[in-house]
């Protein structure tokens, strides 16, 4: 049953030879804050008494349980349904401009969700994809290139679990390509993907050949819709490899007009890569030392190398200060959350929570400290900080920084729109096609 809203519970009567008995007055019971309508009511001449049952716990924990119960003439008898929950904020694009959370059918709680946008027809194309505690994927929306994996073309409005995945412990996606990593270290794609020398569309999850050992994936979704992702896999030894399509050089394998639409080796990073991130159409590496390798697109500055200039293999970062933690990509910018808290970014102005552009890192002001987590996806930013709180920041134009309204703005600026005791906990690894955003919250 779902952890809010009516639920219909049905009773049966019967004496020791199994027959209805009629007439026979049932009450009902369940844990405190639930609501029975009627908490009393008879049998009818089939033995049978129904009430309408609501546990009336919307941030029940996916997958817990709860009791109801049903005494007739001092004998009780008890049920324990699975709670279907959903601990997760959605806002932007195809939803409202305030976070709200999203239907409630899960089994499990929700760990990381991601979601995609055809930018060729302006947001029409809209999916988006769970990944749940129990490692198993769930997905719905738009499905013509096969990107929700359930053998169909057929788009769905409903979430429905992707068969075919388990133990799947990170999920990206870029226009139409989706991307999962199992706790085995292999790497399955579908939707518009790479597969026999050129771009195919596949409905089901296929796995992608020659990775074994994967600890991280990433997708950059790049600008041609008709075209795959290029898709990233950072490897056990330290080695980052890519496949998929090399628009501007965002594979960063040198392969000058070339496309690896086979894993192939991201230049120059053989070893000592710590984790690695994607932006629209280009890449990024942190390496054990602290410092930040990369690639690909760069005419708004995003690789942060003092240049605009396009790069085929990876280069280094300028402008942090301390050891990077992490990096993350948009279209047109980019960010390094350092050791000490602090966020730096580079690229575009508005985009970059900075109110010009740069060549490369600068220290954003409003985040000098605290920083957990950054998010990105098309054109907007999110920062979770280390005390729960979210800043936005980016375009608004379809309500994506969830601050209710559609006013743009550079400046990291706190969500107060975040309902009422509910506690934010993680982000959506957005695919940067999205305009729309996850929240990952905790659950009661």
């Amino acid at each position: 049953m779902p952890a809010a809203g009516a639920t219909t519970v049905t009773v049966t009567v019967a004496n020791d030879s199994g027959a209805p008995v009629a007439s026979q007055t049932v009450s009902f019971a369940g844990p405190s804050g639930a609501v029975f309508s009627p908490t009393t009511t008879t049998t009818d001449s089939s033995g049978t008494a129904t009430t309408s049952f609501d546990l009336n716990k919307r941030w029940a924990s996916p997958g817990s349980t709860t009791t109801i119960t049903a005494t007739v003439n001092g004998a009780s008898q008890s049920a324990t349904p699975t709670v279907l929950g959903a601990n997760a904020l959605v806002f932007g694009q195809n939803h409202t401009s305030t976070p709200t959370q999203i239907e409630l059918v899960f089994p499990s709680p929700i760990v990381t969700m991601t979601s995609g946008i055809d930018l060729s027809t302006e947001g029409s194309t809209f999916f988006a994809l769970a990944l749940l505690q129990n490692g198993t994927v769930w997905a719905k929306g738009s499905n013509q290139y096969g990107q929700l994996g359930d053998g169909t073309t057929t788009n769905r409005s409903t979430w429905a679990q992707i068969s075919g995945l388990s133990s799947v412990t990170q999920i990206a996606a870029g226009q139409q390509t989706v991307v999962a990593l199992q706790s085995d270290g292999t790497v399955w794609n579908w939707g518009k993907i790479s597969r026999n020398g050129g771009p195919v569309d596949v409905s089901r999850p296929v796995q992608v050949s020659g990775l074994s050992g994967v600890t991280q994936i990433a997708v950059a979704p790049g600008l041609q819709a008709q075209y795959p992702a290029a898709s990233f896999a950072l490897l056990s030894d330290g080695s980052v490899k890519a496949w998929g399509t090399n628009t501007n050089g965002m594979t960063g394998t040198d392969a000058g007009s070339n496309n690896p639409w086979t894993p192939t080796q991201v230049t120059g990073l053989t070893s000592g890569v710590k984790s690695i991130g994607a932006g629209g159409v280009h890449g990024g590496a942190v390496l054990s030392d602290g410092s930040v390798r990369t690639w690909g697109w760069n005419r708004n500055g995003q690789l942060a190398d003092g240049s605009t200039t396009d790069r085929e293999g990876p280069v280094s970062a300028q402008g942090l200060t301390t050891s990077a933690t992490l990096f993350a990509g948009g279209f047109f910018c980019s960010f390094a959350a350092q050791a000490d808290g602090s966020l730096r970014s580079t690229g575009a102005g508005t985009y970059n929570a900075r109110s010009g552009p740069s060549l490369t890192f600068q220290g954003v002001p409003e985040l000098t400290s605290g920083v957990s987590r950054v998010s990105l996806n098309c054109d907007a930013g999110y920062a979770l900080m280390n005390d729960g709180s979210v800043r936005t920041w980016g375009n608004n134009n379809n309500g994506q920084l969830g601050d209710g309204t559609t006013t743009s703005r550079s400046t990291p600026t706190a969500l107060t729109t975040i309902p009422s005791g509910v506690t934010v906990t993680g982000f959506a690894d957005n695919g940067k096609s999205a305009r729309t955003m996850y929240l990952i919250t905790g659950t009661s």
